[in-house]
């Protein structure tokens, strides 16, 4: 639709406001409650966004059928592959919530960590997270889908001072740094792989 309706429209930038606008708003709206949780699902999303970053870079007879190409493209674009799109708007509610910036509280079961830990060594710090429940095979394949099951996961991985940070806008900011800085690396690394063969 966008496409057709906008087919006047030439510039890059011009259509990458319409589709950030227009299109993925729209996967993005309440997506902690629904986004795709699987593999499978999160590469449907992401081959829409192929086909959508073509029409932004009016490449759309060329093929984005590599990884790596597609998330060069995506830094071209400047757009977040939406894998980590998920990601921050995750990230971000959580922290929301860790912070007491929304009126929503953190479930029971997580608990800040408190500095003992059956193993030796451990990644973990003072403001992250763990879980309290007891694992059962059946439960824990649901409980994995949950926003705050799955995303206090993700919370601990982020480095130490970006979880600091309070104020949500610099919050945002920081992690949208983050989270571009792994899309490169990821890239580079794939790059440096594919020259040693």
């Amino acid at each position: 639709l966008l496409k057709r309706t906008c087919h006047f429209v030439k510039d890059d930038k011009r259509r990458r406001i319409l589709y950030l606008t227009l299109v993925r708003s729209q996967f993005e709206h309440c997506s902690q409650i629904w986004r795709p949780y699987t593999e499978s699902c999160i590469k449907k999303f992401e081959n829409f966004q192929k086909n959508c970053i073509k029409w932004v870079l009016s490449e759309e007879e060329l093929s984005y059928g590599n990884s790596n190409t597609y998330v060069s493209k995506c830094i071209q674009a400047k757009v977040l592959p939406l894998e980590f799109r998920f990601k921050l708007n995750d990230l971000i509610f959580f922290h929301n919530v860790v912070n007491r910036l929304i009126p929503v509280t953190l479930p029971t079961y997580l608990k800040l960590y408190d500095g003992t830990s059956r193993l030796r060594k451990t990644h973990l710090d003072r403001l992250s997270y763990v879980c309290n429940l007891a694992p059962r095979s059946t439960s824990f394949n649901l409980l994995d889908k949950s926003f705050f099951y799955r995303t206090h996961s993700l919370w601990n991985t982020l480095p130490l001072e970006i979880r600091e940070v309070t104020s949500s806008t610099m919050f945002k900011s920081r992690l949208e740094a983050h989270l571009w800085e792994i899309c490169k690396l990821t890239l580079n690394a794939t790059d440096q792989f594919l020259n040693d063969i």
